[in-house]
C-alpha cells in the first residue's frame, strides 16, 4: 500500500517575486486564485486530402498573459503597482512551513517560476461584496517547474 499524498490544497498558495538576481523570493500579496500554469503546446493541422482522418504534429507553446485574484486594499494594489513595467522573476508557490498565522512560504509541494512584467487592476463589484483586483502577469520566458 502506497503512503503517497493523493493531492494538495490550495490552501497555502503564493505569488512570489524576485526582484535582484541575488536577492530572494517574497509574497507579493495575498491572492485568492490563480491561473492555468502550463498550458498544452498548440497543434498544427497537417492532414492532406488523401488521409480519412485529421494528423496533427506539436506546435510551440504559448504561456500568454496569466490573471491572479486578490484582495484589494490601498497597500495591496500599490504593492503590485511598484512592479509594474519591469522584468522580475515571478514564481507561484504551493506549501509553507510554520503554525497557522505564522506561515513562511518555502514551495515544499511545488514551485513554478518565470520572468515577466506585472499590472493590476481594480475588479467591478456588487452590493455585499468585497472590492477585488486583477494582477495579470506577461510572462517573458517558458514557464518552469520546480516538484521534487
Amino acid at each position: 500500500m502506497s503512503n503517497s499524498v493523493q493531492g494538495i490544497s490550495t490552501y497555502q498558495t503564493y505569488l512570489m517575486v524576485k526582484t535582484t538576481s541575488a536577492g530572494s523570493y517574497e509574497k507579493v500579496v495575498d491572492i485568492t486564485s490563480f491561473p492555468d500554469l502550463i498550458p498544452p503546446n498548440e497543434r498544427i493541422d497537417i492532414t492532406t486530402l488523401s488521409d480519412a482522418m485529421r494528423k496533427y504534429i506539436k506546435g510551440i507553446g504559448d504561456t500568454s498573459e496569466q490573471t491572479y485574484g486578490a484582495n484589494y486594499t490601498p497597500e495591496n494594489y500599490a504593492a503590485v503597482e511598484d512592479l509594474a513595467d519591469h522584468q522580475y522573476d515571478y514564481a507561484l508557490w504551493f506549501g509553507a512551513s510554520g503554525s497557522a498565522g505564522s506561515e513562511v512560504p518555502d514551495g515544499h509541494n511545488g514551485k513554478f517560476e518565470w520572468t515577466g512584467d506585472i499590472s493590476v487592476g481594480i475588479n467591478g463589484g456588487s452590493v455585499n461584496e468585497a472590492v477585488g483586483m486583477t494582477i495579470t502577469c506577461v510572462p517573458s520566458t517558458v514557464i518552469t517547474a520546480d516538484v521534487d
